[in-house]
């Protein structure tokens, strides 16, 4: 993997909404520098679309971008394309960068799969000790207004009864004290 470009300043992915669900998504220009194409980038993402027969919101979107190139004001066309579509266009390229392209984003895909899954993970089991808490803490706060109230007379009035028992035990020697 050490072959492949890395992409510094950015993930790897960008959340698209394609065929009406969020996915990753990565963009066309970077892939065409990570496959070193000497096509210009326009000719060769369009080539592709058409020779892989790709549908528009379906395996990419197109964002029309303004470019501050020349006083024109040309307008720049990205094109944020499904991992599955980079796989395919990495495969496309039949050289060993797109080899190596292929596997990074299947790798890079698989990474993001097992972060969402731990992080569900991580959600259900806070989720569950947050209601055993709140659970514990409706228990506590049931016994003591309920059972508290009823408790604590009853246990005050059988601390009474047991100090009351044992005064009459306790020898109080005051004759003893008045004979000397």
């Amino acid at each position: 993997m050490n072959a492949i470009v890395k992409i510094e300043n950015q993930t790897p992915f960008i959340e698209v909404e394609l065929n009406g669900k969020v996915q990753l998504g990565v963009n066309a220009r970077d892939l065409h520098k990570m496959l070193e194409s000497k096509q210009d980038f326009s000719t060769w993402i369009k080539r592709r679309i058409t020779q892989c027969k790709f549908e528009e919101n379906f395996d990419y979107i197109k964002l029309h971008q303004k470019v501050e190139l020349s006083k024109t004001g040309q307008t720049s066309i990205e094109y944020i394309i499904s991992v599955d579509m980079t796989k395919h266009l990495g495969m496309m390229e039949r050289n060993e960068k797109g080899h190596e392209i292929r596997k990074y984003y299947i790798e890079q895909e698989e990474l993001a799969r097992q972060l969402k899954d731990g992080l569900q993970v991580r959600i259900g089991k806070l989720s569950a000790q947050v209601e055993l808490i709140t659970q514990c803490l409706s228990e506590a706060g049931r016994f003591l207004s309920v059972e508290g109230k009823q408790t604590k007379p009853a246990l005050l009035k059988e601390l009474d009864e047991l100090i009351k028992e044992a005064q009459p035990s306790l020898d109080f020697d005051e004759d003893k004290d008045n004979d000397k």
